[in-house]
Order: structure tokens, then C-alpha cells, then sequence
């Protein structure tokens, strides 16, 4: 190295020994440290340390070869080995940096100019980034959503009615509902489905049921489960029977505007009432079992009283005879003469029995075979007449005002 005089006269040269000098110490420590760490290399893990040759002491090493204020262990290259002795690794691929258009990069890159281009000067504060809110604590968490589910396959439902186990089936008349098994809210059973036909067919859902017939008067309900990919039948036992009622007086059939029958069935010791007002010729479907059968012949005393058995699958045609006839009656001012209005009547029997009471005209009325008092009462005067009724003969009660 050579130092120029000039510069050394100049009263810079000390200065720029010192500068010199320090750069010199570097370069040589670090040229010493790595051979000393080479030299270490090439000593065998075995070898014992005398066979090791001993480190030059250099500036800031202590003799026993430790830094001043601590040792090194391990291996330490400053500079690094040499190509020959470097390890050959794997070669991994260097990734290419972010695009400058990536949200890692975007704070790195002049937004006013990319790649020569110049870009509009947007507000620098921008839109407010629209976040998220966050769920509250007592918010529920949205479900997933459920998988699907494979779609529900109607099944064939086929129902039937006999009029008892193992006998005939019921041809008609029968009203089929079916309700879920199960009530809503209301405490009402759904109507799901409905039929008038005498073995109906629907397509259900599976699932439970009931099933309800009626047949007239007679009723039944069934549970039933629908299964899937499996046909339900169902039968259905509606021990059930019919009646048709007629009346006749004498060898004749009174008019059917006059005669009603009333049927009533014992229930735990009580009648209870089954059917009324019920006309001549009418088919009835009652539920099998005894009945009581009252007829009336007008609205006075003609009344038949009979019991009635309905056996299950069969018709019974009763028929009731009323001993009875019709009766007129009259208030005439005198034998052949014109009807005294406003008068009423009182018809009794023998006995004082009160049979009919009226405030108006009595014209007709219909009584069983027997004697009676008929009473009119006209203007505060009252007549009187014994008459008889007899089977099927109408009769025509008179009185005269005049009492002739």
C-alpha cells in the first residue's frame, strides 16, 4: 500500500491511517476466524485436541481461544464455504412475487401510476369497507341446511265394509273419511280424504290414521298405518242393519203426512232417542240391535207403541196398525143452519182425560177407536155431545146453539 507524501504533509495522512488501519484489522480477523473454522473442519470428531492445530491468537481472542466476554460453539462461517465444499441441496423453485395488484402490495404501489399507466385520482379516504356484524350473544346461529332428502311416495290405501265379521259386504250408502291421527292446535283432526263409493281407493303418505265410516246411523273408526312401498287394505265391520216403517188403519194406508215414527234404544238403562219424525216408507241404516218404535196417527191419541229387533246385514219392513179414525167438528146456530165461529173446543174422554184443548176452530181431528165428550164454548156458552169413534170410518161431530 502506498501513501502519498502530499497527503501526509497535509496533516490528513494521520487521520487517514487511523481509517486505513481499521479496515486492515477487519479484513484480517475475519480472514483468521475463517480459517480457523476450516482448519476445524478437516480435524476428525474423534481426533483428541493436541493432534489439532493450535488458532493464531488474533485481536480480541483470548489465549485459551475463546472471544473476550464469551466463547462460540458450534460452526460459524462469515464468509461461507467454498462451491466445493458447499452441500448440494434441493433446488426449490423461487415463487414470483405478489402481483402489485394483490391486497399485500396494494399499500407498496402509487395508485396513480401502474406500468406507465395513469390511473383516475380516486378519494383518497375511499368507500367505508363494509364489515360484517358481528352475531350477538344471544342471537342464534343460522343452521346449516338440512340434506335432502329423498322425495315421499304416495301409497294405495283400499278400504271395504261388512255388515259383520265374515258377512256379507256393505253395497252402498257408506260415507269413508280419513283424519290424521294426530290433532292441531284446535284439538281438531285434518280431513285428508273422503268417498262416497262402497270400497274407495286413495293415495296416502305413510304415516298413521283414522279411518271413520258411516253408514246411516251406524258408525266406526279405525287406527291404520300406511307403510312405505307396501299396499294397505283395510276392512272395515259395520254391524249395521236396515228398517223401512209404514202404517196402515184398517186394510188402508192413512195419509203419510199424517204418521211419524220415533225410534229410541235402551243406553245403560236410559232410552235414548235414535230417529224422529220419521216418514212412511223411509229406509233407515241403524246400528244392529232392539228398538222401540213409537207411531203417531195425527197429533192426539192415536199412538202405537211395538219393540223392534234389527239384526246386522238384514232389512226388516215393519208394519204398524193404528185403530183410528178422523174426526170433524161443528157448532151451528141450528139443525142445518150456517158454523158459529170463534169457538173452542175441548174433547175429553169417559173418564175426564183431557184428549185435545183448543182456542180456535177445531175442523178435524184424528182419535183412537173409543167414546168421547166433545165441549164447545161460544159468545160464554158451552154445549156438549157424546160421540164414538170407530176403526177407519170417519165421523162428523154436530152441535146446535139452539139446542135442537
Amino acid at each position: 500500500m502506498t501513501i502519498l507524501p502530499g497527503v501526509v504533509a497535509g496533516g490528513i495522512a494521520p487521520r487517514m491511517g487511523r481509517i486505513l488501519h481499521r479496515a486492515l484489522a477487519s479484513v484480517l480477523l475475519a480472514v483468521s476466524v475463517q480459517a480457523t473454522a476450516a482448519a476445524e473442519d478437516r480435524t476428525p470428531p474423534g481426533a483428541p485436541a493436541a493432534n489439532r492445530t493450535p488458532a493464531p491468537a488474533m485481536p480480541g481472542r483470548e489465549p485459551g481461544g475463546g472471544l473476550i466476554g464469551g466463547t462460540i460453539s458450534g460452526r460459524m462461517n462469515l464468509i461461507g464455504p467454498s462451491s466445493s465444499e458447499a452441500p448440494q441441496r434441493e433446488q426449490t423453485p423461487r415463487m414470483p412475487p405478489p402481483s402489485m395488484f394483490s391486497p399485500e402490495r396494494l399499500d407498496k404501489v402509487d395508485p396513480a401510476v401502474i406500468d406507465g399507466l395513469r390511473l383516475p385520482r380516486l378519494d383518497p379516504a375511499g368507500p367505508a369497507p363494509v364489515r360484517p356484524a358481528a352475531p350477538s350473544p344471544s342471537a342464534p346461529k343460522e343452521a346449516a341446511l338440512p340434506p335432502p332428502v329423498a322425495p315421499v311416495i304416495k301409497e294405495p290405501v283400499s278400504l271395504s265394509a261388512v255388515f259383520d265379521e265374515g258377512g256379507a259386504k256393505v253395497p252402498g250408502g257408506v260415507k269413508w273419511r280419513v283424519f290424521t291421527d294426530q290433532p292441531d292446535a284446535n284439538g281438531e283432526h285434518l280431513l285428508v280424504a273422503e268417498s262416497t263409493e262402497a270400497e274407495p281407493r286413495f293415495e296416502l303418505d305413510p304415516g298413521n290414521y283414522i279411518v271413520h265410516a258411516v253408514y246411516g246411523l251406524a258408525s266406526a273408526a279405525k287406527f291404520v298405518t300406511v307403510r312405505p312401498r307396501q299396499p294397505t287394505t283395510q276392512r272395515m265391520v259395520l254391524k249395521a242393519g236396515g228398517v223401512r216403517l209404514s202404517a196402515f188403519v184398517g186394510d188402508a194406508k192413512p195419509p203419510e203426512a199424517d204418521v211419524t215414527f220415533t225410534l229410541s234404544r235402551d243406553e245403560g238403562g236410559m232410552a235414548q232417542k235414535v230417529a224422529d219424525n220419521v216418514r212412511p216408507g223411509t229406509l233407515l241404516r241403524l246400528p244392529a240391535g232392539d228398538y222401540h218404535v213409537v207411531s203417531n196417527y195425527g197429533d192426539a191419541n192415536a199412538i202405537v207403541e211395538v219393540d223392534l229387533q234389527v239384526p246386522p246385514g238384514k232389512l226388516v219392513n215393519a208394519q204398524v196398525h193404528h185403530r183410528a179414525a178422523s174426526v170433524t167438528l161443528k157448532l151451528v146456530d141450528r139443525a142445518g143452519g150456517r158454523e158459529l165461529g170463534n169457538t173452542s173446543w175441548t174433547i175429553l174422554t169417559p173418564g175426564g182425560d183431557v184428549i185435545r184443548d183448543s182456542i180456535g176452530a177445531l175442523p178435524r181431528i184424528v182419535l183412537a177407536e173409543g167414546d168421547y165428550m166433545a165441549i164447545a164454548r161460544h159468545d160464554g156458552r158451552m154445549y156438549q155431545q157424546s160421540f164414538a169413534v170407530k176403526t177407519g170410518v170417519p165421523t162428523a161431530v154436530q152441535l146446535t146453539a139452539d139446542g135442537g
